[in-house]
């Protein structure tokens, strides 16, 4: 796999970062206590979150931005993890990605709850379309092959976030390569 991501990473400056923080946390929170998205008052949540509205409308457009733009930064760190990797292959590529869906478990259970499942797909597809280029994969069947690789990933993760109790990674890590065979995932052995 390419060290693909180091030259165009995700920046947001310290007081953003800080912002985007009290409004992940805050509906984070909203989400454990039970209340309905749909109910939820940008009003009523800023002043939760410490967070005043303007601030809110400066970089979101509504709540659902709120989680894609984490969706963003964890997808920020994958890569960099990614790129840091001495020789990035399936085997320890895929254990980022394992690890990465085990620490943002939360976030992903925000997705069915917020209803953003098409946004947050479209954040993992292109990521994946990324990949995808950067392997030279045909371009007949890029747009295809990377819808489907973000739909499946969103899929799996929400499965492995929603599961009763916690799986073992390593069968985590084994559901996972099964899912994305080594061959449709463009890297090398």
């Amino acid at each position: 796999m390419a060290r693909a991501f180091l030259n165009d990473p995700v920046k947001i400056d310290r007081r953003k970062h800080r912002t985007h923080a009290k409004l992940f946390n805050e509906i984070v929170a909203k989400h454990q206590t039970g209340e309905d998205y749909q109910q939820i008052e940008i009003k009523e949540f800023c002043q939760s979150a410490g967070v005043s509205r303007a601030t809110f409308y400066r970089y979101y457009q509504n709540l659902a931005d709120v989680i894609v733009v984490h969706f963003l930064i964890v997808i920020s760190d994958f890569e960099k993890q990614i790129d840091a990797l001495p020789q990035p292959s399936f085997e320890n590529s895929s254990q980022v990605v394992v690890s990465e869906i085990e620490r943002n478990l939360e976030l992903i259970k925000l997705v069915a709850w917020s209803g953003t499942r098409q946004a947050v797909q479209s954040v993992l597809s292109g990521t994946a379309q990324q990949i995808l280029i950067l392997r030279d994969y045909p371009i007949a069947r890029r747009q295809f092959v990377s819808e489907f690789l973000g739909g499946a990933i969103l899929h799996f993760a929400q499965e492995i976030a929603a599961a009763p109790e916690p799986i073992p990674r390593a069968e985590v890590l084994e559901l996972y390569r099964m899912l994305i065979p080594n061959n449709l995932a463009g890297t090398q052995q």
